[in-house]
């Protein structure tokens, strides 16, 4: 037996049931390099871990899509930072980062971190607070409060270790009972939580969470997830981690709340923007920037014509619509991720004209999906297949048949549930490409003898969230979902039956064994069960047609070519604690 073959044996002796069957996927060659590097991470290996078994296992394959050619250089990370960019150009420290974002929702104005639900809170709390892990562009997970995490058996109890380096900006240490604090406020109904149905897919409930000592908290989970660490990542954006000493979280401002992240807020104008400073007490990589800037904007037009005008140096996302002069621009750095992030277009199943979903099939067939991807987004957009499995999952089974516009076979459906015509509205609100969106499903389904009147309505996004009166009155509508490192979320909120998760059912899908299948999948730790498992939610959803998803539009972010180390997730976090201006 090799020196390499005895750690190797010995490492394994260490690992769980769940760890050693993802290595045994890999050395089986039944996943690739890249797919054992996020399941690796989601399962709680750690980098120098997965860098070990990769030479253990021995070599790449051509399926290789990371940048590195070790787990370490995939994710470039120091402790407490989700990555320094790094640049051959010669940086200078200080000077002030001028940022556009668009003006936060009414939910999200005062940053409360337990009630943001869009870009513009998400932009401001991910300055200032960190999450257990950051969920990376490659759908992997990176430690950040938490330095290692690991599962039971059958991954209903996830046991994470928090860094003892960890401290908030007021120098106290970040504790178990801190996590604790946080975790049960978001999880509490009484809160009225954003995080709601996050963790409720994440099957956690109150008293799940506990500390096992001041630098250990468990999480007892009430059904398998296999991964749950998403759950407590940056994908939950409510989930920064607060000192258990905070009573109220709608006064984050300067002298508020503290937060272990590398800035602190010194003006905050729910209108205006925010002024961030360093964090003197930050634990990971000293930021760069003197000062910080975020300045809110009404649309991204807005936004980019401060760019264009020099009037800010960075912006949080833009849209290929409003921002097309951005990419061919030589003086701007456009930063570009694959990402799940979509439009979702209910058709209520339970009553109406669309409750026959022979109908909801026809209109499905009826949209050009190359087109509209070509149009809308000069092709920056994955192809949908009526399912929130978007091809960045890997998942998602690329072996189900594409639906693909057919207006014979369309029409051939209206016909077999005897309908000819249908006059309704279809609902959505003033977002980026989503009115345009409505236009071209009105003009494709006046080929099927269906008049839609189009409804852009102010109160369509406020109204949309709230449970039990999802979307009033709408036949059909499109909302916009954010991207998440798995499809938990879209899987339980949006389809499940609304008795049983759904709280974000627009649709009012309710089927039996759609609800058993999401179980199983979310229960599931091992890759090859839940593509699986996928295949069969992918082909019922196909058959059901609750929700067209057409597209997953790419994440673009811009800064301008003077500004180096900026790095962007797909949810909306813009780190800039690796940042730097360009000599």
């Amino acid at each position: 037996m090799s020196e390499m073959q005895r750690r190797t044996n010995a490492f394994r002796r260490r690992r769980n049931v769940i760890e050693n069957h993802i290595i045994d996927e890999y050395a089986a060659g039944r996943i690739d390099r890249k797919e054992f590097i996020r399941r690796g991470s989601v399962a709680g290996l750690s980098l120098p871990a997965i860098s070990f078994l990769l030479a253990a296992c021995g070599g790449s394959d051509s399926n290789d899509g990371g940048p590195g050619s070790t787990a370490a250089g995939e994710a470039q990370t120091n402790a407490g930072t989700i990555g320094a960019g790094t640049t051959e150009a010669p940086v200078k420290a200080g000077g002030t980062l001028r940022i556009a974002g668009i003006k936060p929702s009414t939910a999200s104005a005062n940053a409360d971190p337990v009630a943001i639900n869009d870009g513009g809170g998400i932009g401001i709390t991910s300055q200032v607070g960190q999450f257990l892990c950051v969920s990376a562009g490659d759908l992997s997970l990176k430690p950040s409060l938490a330095s290692e995490w690991t599962s039971n058996a059958d991954a209903t109890e996830w046991t994470f270790t928090l860094n003892p380096a960890a401290k908030f900006s007021d120098g106290s240490p970040v504790t178990a009972a801190d996590v604790v604090a946080t975790i049960e406020r978001l999880v509490n109904p009484d809160n009225a939580s954003n995080a709601l149905s996050a963790f409720n897919t994440g099957n956690l409930g109150p008293g799940g969470t506990t500390a096992v000592d001041a630098g250990t908290v468990k999480f007892t989970l009430s059904a398998p997830m296999g991964s749950f660490p998403y759950i407590v990542s940056s994908d939950n954006y409510n989930a920064i981690i607060l000192p258990a000493s905070v009573t109220d979280t709608t006064q984050f401002g300067p002298d508020k709340i503290v937060a272990s992240g590398p800035w602190m807020i010194e003006t905050f104008d729910p209108v205006i923007g925010v002024t961030f400073i360093p964090n003197p007490n930050y634990w990971g990589t000293p930021v760069s920037f003197e000062k910080q800037i975020l300045s809110f904007f009404p649309d991204t037009a807005s936004e980019v014509q401060a760019f264009q005008g020099g009037q800010v140096d960075a912006i949080v996302t833009f849209s290929v619509q409003q921002g097309q002069a951005l990419l061919s621009d030589p003086n701007t750095t456009v930063i570009e991720l694959k990402a799940a992030t979509h439009r979702q277009v209910h058709l209520r199943c339970d009553k109406g004209p669309f409750a026959d979903k022979r109908v909801r099939q026809a209109l499905a067939m009826s949209l050009d999906r190359a087109a509209i991807i070509q149009g809308l987004f000069q092709g920056r957009a994955s192809i949908g297949n009526d399912s929130p499995f978007a091809p960045v999952f890997p998942t998602t089974d690329p072996s189900v048949p594409q639906r693909e516009i057919d207006l014979d076979a369309a029409k051939a459906l209206m016909a077999e549930a005897g309908v000819t015509e249908i006059t309704t509205e279809i609902h959505t609100w003033q977002n980026e490409e989503m009115p345009d969106y409505a236009a071209l499903i009105k003009t494709a389904a006046e080929q099927l003898g269906v008049t839609l009147d189009i409804q852009v309505r102010d109160d369509y996004y406020e109204k949309y969230w709230l449970p039990g009166d999802a979307a009033p009155g709408s036949d059909i509508g499109i909302t916009d979902y954010g991207h998440r490192g798995v499809p938990n979320v879209y899987l339980n909120a949006a389809l499940k039956s609304p008795d049983k998760g759904g709280v974000w059912n627009a649709s009012q899908f309710a089927n039996a064994t759609y609800d058993g299948l999401v179980d199983e999948y979310a229960g599931n730790p091992d890759i090859q069960g839940q593509k699986a498992t996928a295949k069969k939610i992918q082909e019922l959803l196909l058959d059901e047609t609750p929700i067209i998803f057409s597209y997953f539009y790419n994440y673009l972010s811009a800064t301008t070519t003077k500004v180096t180390g900026i790095e962007t997730t797909a949810m909306g976090h813009f780190y800039t604690e690796g940042g730097s201006f360009t000599e």
